[in-house]
Protein backbone atom coordinates (compact mmCIF):
# COMPACT_ATOMS: atom_id res chain seq x y z
CA UNK A 1 0.00 0.00 0.00
CA UNK A 2 1.48 3.24 -0.94
CA UNK A 3 2.23 5.96 1.61
CA UNK A 4 -0.13 8.21 0.27
CA UNK A 5 -3.11 5.55 0.92
CA UNK A 6 -1.44 5.17 4.45
CA UNK A 7 -1.44 9.14 5.00
CA UNK A 8 -5.81 8.88 3.63
CA UNK A 9 -6.36 6.15 6.57
CA UNK A 10 -4.39 8.02 8.92
CA UNK A 11 -6.48 11.21 8.30
CA UNK A 12 -9.89 9.59 8.20
CA UNK A 13 -9.21 8.23 11.83
CA UNK A 14 -8.31 11.92 13.14
CA UNK A 15 -11.35 13.38 11.10
CA UNK A 16 -13.22 10.33 13.18
CA UNK A 17 -12.04 11.26 16.48
CA UNK A 18 -12.28 14.90 15.80
CA UNK A 19 -15.92 14.80 14.72
CA UNK A 20 -16.70 12.58 17.70
CA UNK A 21 -15.05 14.63 20.13
CA UNK A 22 -17.20 17.66 19.27
CA UNK A 23 -20.26 16.23 18.90
CA UNK A 24 -19.50 14.57 22.50
CA UNK A 25 -18.62 18.22 24.05
CA UNK A 26 -21.51 20.04 22.83
CA UNK A 27 -24.33 17.56 23.89
CA UNK A 28 -22.68 17.39 27.18
CA UNK A 29 -25.17 19.14 29.50
CA UNK A 30 -23.97 21.53 32.34
CA UNK A 31 -24.87 19.08 35.13
CA UNK A 32 -23.21 15.82 33.01
CA UNK A 33 -19.85 18.33 33.49
CA UNK A 34 -20.64 18.82 37.27
CA UNK A 35 -21.01 14.95 37.60
CA UNK A 36 -17.92 14.14 35.62
CA UNK A 37 -15.89 16.28 37.40
CA UNK A 38 -15.50 13.39 40.01
CA UNK A 39 -14.96 11.07 38.03
CA UNK A 40 -11.21 11.12 38.12
CA UNK A 41 -8.46 13.23 36.03
CA UNK A 42 -10.19 12.42 33.07
CA UNK A 43 -13.29 14.44 33.79
CA UNK A 44 -11.70 17.01 35.43
CA UNK A 45 -10.17 17.43 31.96
CA UNK A 46 -13.34 17.46 30.19
CA UNK A 47 -14.78 20.39 32.94
CA UNK A 48 -11.63 22.15 31.83
CA UNK A 49 -12.05 21.96 28.62
CA UNK A 50 -15.89 23.15 28.58
CA UNK A 51 -15.04 26.29 30.77
CA UNK A 52 -13.60 27.62 27.35
CA UNK A 53 -16.14 26.97 24.61
CA UNK A 54 -14.56 29.23 22.62
CA UNK A 55 -11.25 27.89 22.35
CA UNK A 56 -12.54 24.12 22.50
CA UNK A 57 -14.56 24.36 19.11
CA UNK A 58 -12.09 26.26 17.19
CA UNK A 59 -9.19 23.63 18.60
CA UNK A 60 -11.64 20.91 17.06
CA UNK A 61 -12.45 23.01 14.27
CA UNK A 62 -8.65 23.63 13.24
CA UNK A 63 -7.87 20.00 13.73
CA UNK A 64 -11.11 18.44 11.77
CA UNK A 65 -10.06 20.72 8.64
CA UNK A 66 -6.68 20.02 8.59
CA UNK A 67 -6.51 16.40 8.19
CA UNK A 68 -9.81 16.47 6.27
CA UNK A 69 -7.71 19.02 3.57
CA UNK A 70 -4.89 16.65 4.03
CA UNK A 71 -7.03 13.73 3.43
CA UNK A 72 -8.24 15.19 0.42
CA UNK A 73 -4.60 16.19 -0.98
CA UNK A 74 -3.02 13.01 -0.60
CA UNK A 75 -6.07 10.92 -2.52
CA UNK A 76 -5.73 13.18 -5.62
CA UNK A 77 -1.73 12.79 -5.32
CA UNK A 78 -2.36 9.22 -5.26
CA UNK A 79 -4.56 9.22 -8.20
CA UNK A 80 -2.91 11.70 -10.65
CA UNK A 81 0.50 9.06 -10.34
CA UNK A 82 -1.62 6.23 -11.40
CA UNK A 83 -4.41 7.20 -13.41
CA UNK A 84 -3.92 10.84 -14.64
CA UNK A 85 -6.26 13.76 -14.69
CA UNK A 86 -9.05 11.63 -15.51
CA UNK A 87 -9.44 10.00 -12.44
CA UNK A 88 -9.96 13.35 -10.41
CA UNK A 89 -13.40 13.91 -10.46
CA UNK A 90 -14.12 10.20 -9.64
CA UNK A 91 -12.04 10.26 -5.95
CA UNK A 92 -13.23 13.50 -5.08
CA UNK A 93 -16.65 12.03 -5.16
CA UNK A 94 -15.59 8.97 -3.50
CA UNK A 95 -13.13 10.68 -1.10
CA UNK A 96 -16.44 13.03 0.03
CA UNK A 97 -18.68 9.77 0.52
CA UNK A 98 -15.79 8.29 2.26
CA UNK A 99 -15.29 11.35 5.05
CA UNK A 100 -18.80 11.86 5.06
CA UNK A 101 -19.85 8.28 6.09
CA UNK A 102 -16.49 7.56 8.24
CA UNK A 103 -15.13 10.61 9.30
CA UNK A 104 -18.33 12.61 10.33
CA UNK A 105 -21.87 11.04 10.34
CA UNK A 106 -20.84 7.69 12.29
CA UNK A 107 -18.25 8.75 14.38
CA UNK A 108 -21.05 11.54 15.87
CA UNK A 109 -23.88 9.26 16.00
CA UNK A 110 -22.05 7.03 18.38
CA UNK A 111 -20.56 9.99 20.59
CA UNK A 112 -24.39 11.49 20.82
CA UNK A 113 -24.96 7.65 21.81
CA UNK A 114 -21.71 7.54 24.60
CA UNK A 115 -21.13 11.56 24.90
CA UNK A 116 -20.16 11.17 28.35
CA UNK A 117 -17.45 7.68 28.04
CA UNK A 118 -16.43 9.45 24.63
CA UNK A 119 -15.47 12.79 26.20
CA UNK A 120 -13.84 11.25 28.76
CA UNK A 121 -11.87 8.98 26.33
CA UNK A 122 -10.63 12.11 24.11
CA UNK A 123 -10.09 14.82 26.60
CA UNK A 124 -6.43 14.20 26.68
CA UNK A 125 -5.95 14.17 22.97
CA UNK A 126 -8.10 17.31 22.89
CA UNK A 127 -6.32 18.99 25.62
CA UNK A 128 -3.25 17.97 23.72
CA UNK A 129 -4.71 19.88 20.46
CA UNK A 130 -5.60 23.20 22.20
CA UNK A 131 -1.58 23.24 23.30
CA UNK A 132 -0.34 22.83 19.84
CA UNK A 133 -3.07 25.03 18.08
CA UNK A 134 -2.90 27.69 20.08
CA UNK A 135 -1.58 30.07 17.71
CA UNK A 136 -3.83 28.98 15.27
CA UNK A 137 -6.71 29.15 17.79
CA UNK A 138 -5.84 33.27 19.00
CA UNK A 139 -5.84 33.72 15.57
CA UNK A 140 -8.88 32.29 14.24
CA UNK A 141 -10.87 33.44 17.51
CA UNK A 142 -9.44 36.97 17.05
CA UNK A 143 -10.73 36.92 13.56
CA UNK A 144 -14.21 35.65 14.25
CA UNK A 145 -14.68 38.31 16.80
CA UNK A 146 -14.20 41.76 14.64
CA UNK A 147 -16.62 39.83 12.48
CA UNK A 148 -19.06 38.65 15.06
CA UNK A 149 -19.51 42.30 16.73
CA UNK A 150 -20.50 43.07 13.49
CA UNK A 151 -23.75 41.25 13.64
CA UNK A 152 -23.88 41.96 17.77
CA UNK A 153 -23.31 39.72 20.79
CA UNK A 154 -27.18 38.10 21.93
CA UNK A 155 -26.06 35.29 22.98
CA UNK A 156 -27.99 34.30 26.19
CA UNK A 157 -26.97 33.19 29.43
CA UNK A 158 -26.26 29.56 29.86
CA UNK A 159 -28.70 28.86 32.36
CA UNK A 160 -31.64 31.21 33.80
CA UNK A 161 -34.77 30.59 36.00
CA UNK A 162 -36.87 30.39 32.94
CA UNK A 163 -34.68 27.58 31.47
CA UNK A 164 -34.91 25.70 34.24
CA UNK A 165 -38.59 25.67 34.37
CA UNK A 166 -38.25 24.52 30.61
CA UNK A 167 -35.86 21.99 31.63
CA UNK A 168 -38.50 20.63 34.12
CA UNK A 169 -41.09 20.86 31.92
CA UNK A 170 -39.12 18.73 29.28
CA UNK A 171 -38.42 16.34 32.09
CA UNK A 172 -42.57 16.15 32.54
CA UNK A 173 -43.18 15.65 29.09
CA UNK A 174 -40.40 13.11 29.00
CA UNK A 175 -41.70 11.02 32.29
CA UNK A 176 -38.78 11.65 34.27
CA UNK A 177 -40.71 13.27 36.74
CA UNK A 178 -44.08 13.45 37.66
CA UNK A 179 -46.54 16.22 37.64
CA UNK A 180 -46.91 16.50 41.21
CA UNK A 181 -43.18 17.37 41.66
CA UNK A 182 -42.77 18.80 38.74
CA UNK A 183 -45.18 21.42 39.79
CA UNK A 184 -43.49 21.92 43.04
CA UNK A 185 -40.28 22.51 42.17
CA UNK A 186 -41.34 25.32 39.51
CA UNK A 187 -43.29 26.72 42.53
CA UNK A 188 -40.24 26.97 44.43
CA UNK A 189 -38.45 28.99 41.40
CA UNK A 190 -40.95 31.48 41.09
CA UNK A 191 -40.76 32.47 44.65
CA UNK A 192 -38.45 35.00 44.16
CA UNK A 193 -40.50 36.52 41.11
CA UNK A 194 -44.01 36.08 43.22
CA UNK A 195 -45.05 39.06 45.31
CA UNK A 196 -46.83 39.25 48.61
CA UNK A 197 -49.65 40.84 47.28
CA UNK A 198 -50.16 37.71 44.87
CA UNK A 199 -50.53 35.61 48.28
CA UNK A 200 -51.88 37.32 50.76
CA UNK A 201 -55.50 37.09 52.54
CA UNK A 202 -56.40 40.86 51.34
CA UNK A 203 -57.61 43.30 54.15
CA UNK A 204 -61.40 43.01 53.10
CA UNK A 205 -61.04 39.01 54.59
CA UNK A 206 -58.70 39.97 57.24
CA UNK A 207 -59.90 39.13 60.75
CA UNK A 208 -58.57 40.80 63.17
CA UNK A 209 -60.17 42.72 66.72
CA UNK A 210 -60.02 45.68 68.63
CA UNK A 211 -57.55 46.11 71.46
CA UNK A 212 -60.22 46.80 73.83
CA UNK A 213 -61.68 43.16 73.51
CA UNK A 214 -62.06 41.03 76.59
CA UNK A 215 -60.11 37.89 76.34
CA UNK A 216 -62.81 36.15 76.92
CA UNK A 217 -64.70 37.29 73.24
CA UNK A 218 -61.84 37.39 71.45
CA UNK A 219 -60.96 33.65 72.00
CA UNK A 220 -64.69 32.85 71.33
CA UNK A 221 -64.33 34.81 68.21
CA UNK A 222 -61.41 33.66 66.98
CA UNK A 223 -62.62 30.15 67.21
CA UNK A 224 -65.52 30.45 64.95
CA UNK A 225 -63.66 32.60 62.93
CA UNK A 226 -61.23 29.47 62.89
CA UNK A 227 -57.85 31.51 62.97
CA UNK A 228 -54.74 30.52 64.74
CA UNK A 229 -53.39 34.49 65.10
CA UNK A 230 -55.15 37.83 65.16
CA UNK A 231 -54.05 41.08 64.54
CA UNK A 232 -54.98 44.04 66.95
CA UNK A 233 -56.22 47.43 66.12
CA UNK A 234 -56.57 50.72 67.84
CA UNK A 235 -59.44 52.65 66.43
CA UNK A 236 -59.56 52.15 63.18
CA UNK A 237 -59.41 48.95 61.59
CA UNK A 238 -56.57 49.43 59.54
CA UNK A 239 -54.49 50.74 62.30
CA UNK A 240 -52.85 47.46 63.32
CA UNK A 241 -50.79 47.63 66.57
CA UNK A 242 -50.11 44.26 67.42
CA UNK A 243 -50.66 40.27 66.81
CA UNK A 244 -52.16 37.89 69.38
CA UNK A 245 -51.77 33.74 69.07
CA UNK A 246 -55.10 32.48 70.03
CA UNK A 247 -53.14 29.34 71.79
CA UNK A 248 -51.64 31.98 74.26
CA UNK A 249 -54.99 33.20 74.42
CA UNK A 250 -56.45 30.42 75.38
CA UNK A 251 -53.82 29.35 77.92
CA UNK A 252 -54.31 32.85 79.83
CA UNK A 253 -58.30 32.70 79.75
CA UNK A 254 -57.78 28.90 81.55
CA UNK A 255 -55.29 31.40 83.43
CA UNK A 256 -58.25 33.27 84.46
CA UNK A 257 -57.76 36.34 82.58
CA UNK A 258 -60.48 36.38 80.72
CA UNK A 259 -61.98 39.71 81.86
CA UNK A 260 -58.64 41.34 81.01
CA UNK A 261 -58.17 43.72 77.10
CA UNK A 262 -56.08 41.96 74.47
CA UNK A 263 -54.03 45.30 74.64
CA UNK A 264 -52.33 43.15 77.65
CA UNK A 265 -51.35 39.78 75.47
CA UNK A 266 -50.58 40.98 72.06
CA UNK A 267 -47.16 41.04 70.78
CA UNK A 268 -45.47 43.56 68.20
CA UNK A 269 -46.16 42.72 64.72
CA UNK A 270 -44.27 42.17 61.75
CA UNK A 271 -44.71 44.59 58.96
CA UNK A 272 -43.65 43.50 55.26
CA UNK A 273 -44.76 45.57 51.80
CA UNK A 274 -46.74 44.14 49.49
CA UNK A 275 -44.10 44.53 46.66
CA UNK A 276 -41.56 42.06 48.71
CA UNK A 277 -40.85 38.27 47.16
CA UNK A 278 -42.18 35.71 48.47
CA UNK A 279 -39.02 33.72 48.74
CA UNK A 280 -37.13 37.39 50.53
CA UNK A 281 -40.58 36.75 53.06
CA UNK A 282 -39.44 33.19 53.61
CA UNK A 283 -36.04 33.83 54.61
CA UNK A 284 -37.59 36.87 56.73
CA UNK A 285 -39.47 34.77 58.63
CA UNK A 286 -37.01 32.04 59.18
CA UNK A 287 -34.77 34.48 60.55
CA UNK A 288 -37.15 36.07 62.78
CA UNK A 289 -38.63 32.64 63.35
CA UNK A 290 -42.00 34.10 62.68
CA UNK A 291 -45.14 32.30 60.80
CA UNK A 292 -47.47 35.58 60.05
CA UNK A 293 -46.83 38.94 58.87
CA UNK A 294 -49.10 42.20 59.20
CA UNK A 295 -48.90 43.77 54.70
CA UNK A 296 -49.19 47.46 55.05
CA UNK A 297 -49.12 49.69 51.72
CA UNK A 298 -47.19 52.57 50.92
CA UNK A 299 -49.69 55.12 53.17
CA UNK A 300 -48.87 53.26 55.95
CA UNK A 301 -52.74 50.85 56.09
CA UNK A 302 -53.32 47.40 56.62
CA UNK A 303 -53.31 45.60 53.15
CA UNK A 304 -53.70 42.04 54.30
CA UNK A 305 -52.04 39.64 55.97
CA UNK A 306 -49.74 36.56 54.91
CA UNK A 307 -48.54 33.30 56.51
CA UNK A 308 -45.99 31.04 56.51
CA UNK A 309 -48.36 28.55 55.23
CA UNK A 310 -49.21 30.71 52.22
CA UNK A 311 -45.90 30.25 51.34
CA UNK A 312 -46.14 26.35 52.11
CA UNK A 313 -49.38 26.63 49.81
CA UNK A 314 -47.44 28.27 46.76
CA UNK A 315 -45.08 25.38 46.78
CA UNK A 316 -47.19 22.17 47.27
CA UNK A 317 -50.63 23.50 46.69
CA UNK A 318 -53.60 23.94 49.19
CA UNK A 319 -53.51 22.39 52.41
CA UNK A 320 -56.56 21.22 54.40
CA UNK A 321 -57.25 20.90 58.14
CA UNK A 322 -60.58 19.20 57.82
CA UNK A 323 -61.91 16.28 55.73
CA UNK A 324 -64.89 17.90 54.96
CA UNK A 325 -63.13 21.82 53.75
CA UNK A 326 -64.44 22.62 50.44
CA UNK A 327 -61.72 22.44 47.89
CA UNK A 328 -59.66 25.51 47.52
CA UNK A 329 -57.65 24.74 44.43
CA UNK A 330 -57.32 27.64 42.99
CA UNK A 331 -56.67 26.49 39.09
CA UNK A 332 -58.71 23.11 38.31
CA UNK A 333 -58.33 21.56 34.45
CA UNK A 334 -61.05 21.33 33.29
CA UNK A 335 -62.36 18.62 30.24
CA UNK A 336 -62.59 20.49 27.75
CA UNK A 337 -59.13 22.03 28.18
CA UNK A 338 -59.99 25.42 29.88
CA UNK A 339 -59.43 25.89 33.15
CA UNK A 340 -61.52 27.13 36.17
CA UNK A 341 -59.24 29.32 38.32
CA UNK A 342 -60.14 31.39 41.60
CA UNK A 343 -59.66 35.14 41.80
CA UNK A 344 -56.47 35.03 44.25
CA UNK A 345 -54.63 32.67 41.92
CA UNK A 346 -51.10 34.36 40.73
CA UNK A 347 -50.62 35.73 37.44
CA UNK A 348 -47.40 33.80 36.99
CA UNK A 349 -49.02 30.57 36.95
CA UNK A 350 -51.80 31.27 34.05
CA UNK A 351 -48.38 33.13 32.55
CA UNK A 352 -47.19 29.56 32.15
CA UNK A 353 -50.00 27.87 31.49
CA UNK A 354 -50.75 30.08 28.45
CA UNK A 355 -47.24 29.60 27.29
CA UNK A 356 -46.51 33.86 27.90
CA UNK A 357 -44.57 36.21 29.45
CA UNK A 358 -46.66 37.89 33.03
CA UNK A 359 -47.94 41.28 31.91
CA UNK A 360 -45.94 44.25 32.86
CA UNK A 361 -48.34 45.14 35.47
CA UNK A 362 -46.62 45.96 38.53
CA UNK A 363 -49.98 46.80 40.70
CA UNK A 364 -51.77 44.04 39.31
CA UNK A 365 -50.60 40.05 40.76
CA UNK A 366 -53.72 38.25 40.53
CA UNK A 367 -56.29 36.84 38.09
CA UNK A 368 -58.94 38.87 39.47
CA UNK A 369 -56.76 42.07 39.00
CA UNK A 370 -56.33 41.54 35.70
CA UNK A 371 -59.44 40.64 34.76
CA UNK A 372 -60.53 44.13 36.46
CA UNK A 373 -57.48 45.63 34.65
CA UNK A 374 -58.50 44.40 31.22
CA UNK A 375 -62.12 44.95 31.57
CA UNK A 376 -61.63 48.81 33.10
CA UNK A 377 -64.27 48.58 35.33
CA UNK A 378 -65.81 46.37 37.85
CA UNK A 379 -66.96 42.53 36.96
CA UNK A 380 -70.09 40.91 36.83
CA UNK A 381 -70.79 37.28 36.55
CA UNK A 382 -71.01 36.11 32.48
CA UNK A 383 -68.11 39.18 31.91
CA UNK A 384 -66.04 38.20 29.08
CA UNK A 385 -62.19 39.54 29.01
CA UNK A 386 -60.13 38.71 26.16
CA UNK A 387 -55.95 39.37 27.09
CA UNK A 388 -52.84 38.58 25.63
CA UNK A 389 -52.68 35.39 27.77
CA UNK A 390 -55.85 34.37 26.94
CA UNK A 391 -59.59 34.28 27.66
CA UNK A 392 -61.92 35.05 30.99
CA UNK A 393 -65.03 34.33 31.75
CA UNK A 394 -66.38 35.18 35.16
CA UNK A 395 -68.53 33.46 37.10
CA UNK A 396 -68.47 34.80 40.49
CA UNK A 397 -68.26 38.13 42.02
CA UNK A 398 -67.62 38.66 46.00
CA UNK A 399 -67.48 41.97 47.13
CA UNK A 400 -66.51 43.40 43.80
CA UNK A 401 -64.00 41.25 42.91
CA UNK A 402 -63.78 38.46 41.14
CA UNK A 403 -63.34 35.33 43.09
CA UNK A 404 -63.41 32.73 39.81
CA UNK A 405 -63.76 32.72 36.33
CA UNK A 406 -63.17 30.29 33.73
CA UNK A 407 -59.31 30.46 31.67
CA UNK A 408 -58.81 29.13 28.43
CA UNK A 409 -55.16 30.13 26.96
CA UNK A 410 -54.73 31.79 23.73
CA UNK A 411 -55.01 29.96 20.83
CA UNK A 412 -56.19 26.73 22.57
CA UNK A 413 -59.89 27.40 21.32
Amino acid sequence: MSASLLGVAFCLVFSALFSSVETAFTSLSLFQIESLKKRGRGGAIVERLARKPDELISTILIGNNVVNITASALATRWALGLWGDWALGIVTGAMTLIVLIFGEVTPKRIALAHNEGVAIALAPLLLVCTVLFKPFVLLVNALSSLVTRLFGDSRPDSLSMDTMVQMMSIAEHMGVIDYAKSRMVKNVFRLGSTTVQAVMTHRIDVFSLEDSTSLEDACRLASEAAVSRVPVYVGESENIVGVVSVREAVAALLAGNGRRPLSEFMGEPLFVLPNKTVGDLFALFKKRRETFAVVIDEYGGLAGIVTMRDIVEEIVGEIYEDSDEASRERIERRQDGSYLVSGDAPLSVIAEIAGGEPPNLPYVQTVAGYVAWALDRIAVPGDKAETPLGGFIVTAVDANRVSAAVFRPAGKD
